[in-house]
């Protein structure tokens, strides 16, 4: 009688303690730090404020101020992938995309067409948003994600 107690105490315990120890939401990771997230392995080296990108005729103004985050990524897939579209939250949440302005101007990752399978690239983020505080957002393309804090200044 009390094993049969046991058993069925355990039928709920177990699988409870297992929803317990997994993580909820993101995986958060920090600067420096290597994070596969499917296919593809991050690592977020710094970020830094600039007024503008690009020099001279070519210099391209922002909107608020531009915030440049390097960063390598390598593409451990068998086959080319586009580039995952990355996002930065601010401290109520709200998301911002790349920079259009940089995209068109050829300038980050996220004006890339695609990553052939196996290469690293060492590049940026540019994001169009005021001074403050900021999470970057960095996925595989579809329900993978890792969350790096970002440096305010």
């Amino acid at each position: 009688m009390r094993s049969q107690w046991l058993t069925r105490a355990w039928t709920f315990v177990l699988p409870a303690m297992l929803i317990a120890g997994c993580a909820v939401g993101p995986r958060r990771v920090a600067l420096g730090e290597d994070t596969r997230v499917g296919v593809f392995t991050y690592r977020v080296l710094a970020a830094q404020w600039q007024d503008q990108i690009g020099r001279g005729p070519k210099a391209v103004a922002p909107d608020a101020r531009f915030y440049v985050v390097y960063l390598t990524v390598t593409n451990n897939g068998t086959e080319p992938l586009p580039f995952p579209r990355a996002r930065l939250l601010d401290a109520v949440g709200r998301e911002y995309p790349e920079s259009p302005k940089a995209r068109e101007h050829g300038i980050g990752l996220g004006s890339l067409q695609a990553m052939s399978p196996g290469f690293t690239l060492n590049g940026s983020l540019v994001f169009d948003v005021s001074p403050g505080a900021y999470t970057l957002i960095l996925s595989d393309g579809n329900k993978g994600e890792a969350t790096f804090q970002l440096p305010t200044q």
